[in-house]
């Protein structure tokens, strides 16, 4: 089946991602910019007399940039080997040396980057520089701000800014910079999980799609005590998660009366609360540790990464019956992923239904800086907004045109059908950045269409049942970071310690008191006001 995307001129967007770390000195090319002269100030001054002013190519002679990159998934190929990239040195002129790294070990490779002061050109990419962290190597002068040459140097983000002035506001840290380009998307879908299940087995068995945590329980007992595979072994895997926000089962502790998210921070009007001291995520940790503790839960879902997860999902001998992911065919081919429905939220003891939302806007304020390093500012500037056109935002996304998608006469984009082996995530990732894409995408923009249900169709499926009151994507100052540095590594820390071991063993009542007397004693209280703070302070700007 043919998936169709339309496209209206000047509404899809996307900036090309990529992003990477290790050390790489300062880019080289024809012009020196001016780069090392802020002084706490927007870059200023001439152009280089390399660079062409508007057009393409971006400058006359070729000019090397260095940009640190992380591999968007397992096996993807390295950025200067992806046709995207390769288009847009041939329309731009300007050669990337990326320097690619495993999104695993970014963390400890990103922290090491910027203290030995070996910079790359660019740090570019989807949700791999915190937003804590813009700010603090923004006023640090590591980056460099960018309001000046967004305003001379970037029309196709310019234009985004115009029509939507509340994007400045997010962008714009406490001491009045904007260091950092982000990734923005009005149509974004308001989930980023699902739960799905395997409804052929569900037939089979003669069984409704569960409603309730009950109904779930039951029917991940028949499918580990049938051969639902049909294969003569009893090799079936009830249900499997990973620890991530798009296939965790932080939306599943809704059920008993509040969601949960991988940091607990929630909101309750306008109070900020920690979901993992609260009674409902007891209960909801409770049930959960059943379901592990009669095997029905795979044992590795606490521990396996992305590589092994998406193996075991479309293992050939298809023995996985139910699983939380983005859409079906995210990890499975199309005919395997055509065998899974959605399973609106569970119903819990009380009546209650309820689903994490993801509001529409910028989705990663971190997605690209330029360095105190660079001595192409301008240059750079021109490069990352020509991702933000709309046609080399969508090829970003869902690959290039003439290859995974083709163009009809009437301005459709239809995403070809992978090649057999491979599923539409993979392929994607085999011909553009896609899911490492930064990107900015408006409302009118619909998602491309794939065989069996399309993100937005799911996506209606929970919509009845979204909390739709998120903390917001805030800056932090200095003091209120301190504060969460000081004390919320080890709080996380342990809570996550604690939740594991209550998932997989169980004892919970026994040393749930405790539990919460150490958060309290770790200094909870004043890391939640930071939030609450931070939160007030928003609600206050105009």
């Amino acid at each position: 089946m043919k998936r169709k995307l339309w496209l209206q001129g000047g509404l899809t967007t996307a900036l090309a991602m990529a992003v990477g770390l290790t050390g790489c000195g300062g880019g080289s090319g024809a012009d020196g910019g001016t780069a090392g002269k802020t002084d706490g100030k927007t870059p200023q001054g001439q152009a280089p007399a390399n660079m062409n002013a508007t057009g393409l190519p971006i400058v006359k002679d070729k000019v090397k940039l260095k940009i640190a990159a992380v591999y968007g998934i397992a096996g993807q190929k390295p950025f200067g080997d992806l046709p995207f990239f390769k288009d847009v040195e041939e329309k731009t002129n300007v050669q990337i040396e990326w320097n690619m790294n495993d999104k695993n070990n970014w963390k400890e490779k990103k922290n090491l980057l910027f203290a030995s002061g070996d910079y790359p050109d660019a740090v570019y990419g989807h949700y791999v520089l915190e937003t804590d962290e813009v700010a603090k190597y923004g006023t640090q002068g590591i980056f460099i701000p960018l309001e000046g040459l967004i305003e001379k140097y970037a029309p196709n983000f310019s234009k985004i800014l115009k029509e939507n002035p509340q994007y400045k506001k997010e962008l714009t840290s406490p001491d009045g910079h904007i260091y950092s380009l982000p990734t923005i998307d009005a149509t974004y879908p308001v989930t980023k999980d699902a739960l799905f299940i395997n409804k052929k087995w569900l037939d089979k068995l003669g069984l409704p799609i569960p409603a309730t945590p009950d109904e779930f329980y039951k029917t991940l007992k028949a499918f580990k005590d049938n051969d639902m595979n049909g294969n003569g072994k009893k090799d079936e895997v009830p249900f499997s998660f990973r620890v991530h926000a798009i296939t965790g089962i932080y939306s599943m502790y809704g059920s008993f009366g509040l969601l949960d998210r991988q940091d607990h921070i929630l909101m309750d009007g306008d109070q900020v609360i920690y979901s993992a001291i609260r009674p409902e995520f007891k209960e909801a940790t409770k049930y959960f540790n059943k379901l592990f503790a009669e095997g029905l839960v795979d044992v590795e879902s606490l521990t396996h990464d992305e590589k092994v997860y998406g193996s075991k999902l479309r293992s050939k001998d298809r023995n996985v019956g139910a699983y939380v992911a983005w859409l079906p065919n995210t990890y499975m081919e199309d005919d395997q992923a055509a065998d899974y429905v959605p399973v609106p939220p569970l119903k819990g003891p009380n009546g209650v239904q309820l689903w994490n939302s993801y509001p529409a806007g910028i989705l990663s304020k971190g997605a690209f800086v330029i360095t105190s390093a660079n001595k192409n500012p301008e240059i750079t500037m021109r490069w990352i907004d020509y991702m933000y056109d709309p046609m080399v935002s969508i090829q970003a996304v869902n690959g290039m045109i003439g290859a995974v998608q083709k163009q009809n006469p009437d301005g459709t984009l239809e995403v070809n059908d992978p090649p057999s082996g491979m599923n539409a995530n993979e392929f994607r990732h085999s011909n553009a950045p896609a899911s490492s894409s930064v990107f900015a995408k408006t409302k009118d923009t619909p998602a491309s269409k794939t065989k069996g249900i399309t993100k937005g169709e799911m996506d209606k499926v929970y919509a009845p049942f979204l909390d739709k009151n998120v903390f917001p994507n805030l800056y932090f100052t200095t003091e209120e970071d301190d504060v969460r540095t000081r004390y919320l590594t080890d709080i996380s820390a342990y809570v996550s310690k604690m939740q594991a071991k209550w998932l997989m063993q169980g004892g919970i009542d026994a040393e749930w008191d405790d539990y919460v007397k150490k958060l309290k004693e770790m200094n909870l209280d004043k890391v939640v006001k930071v939030y609450q703070d931070a939160y007030n302070r928003y609600k206050a700007m105009k």
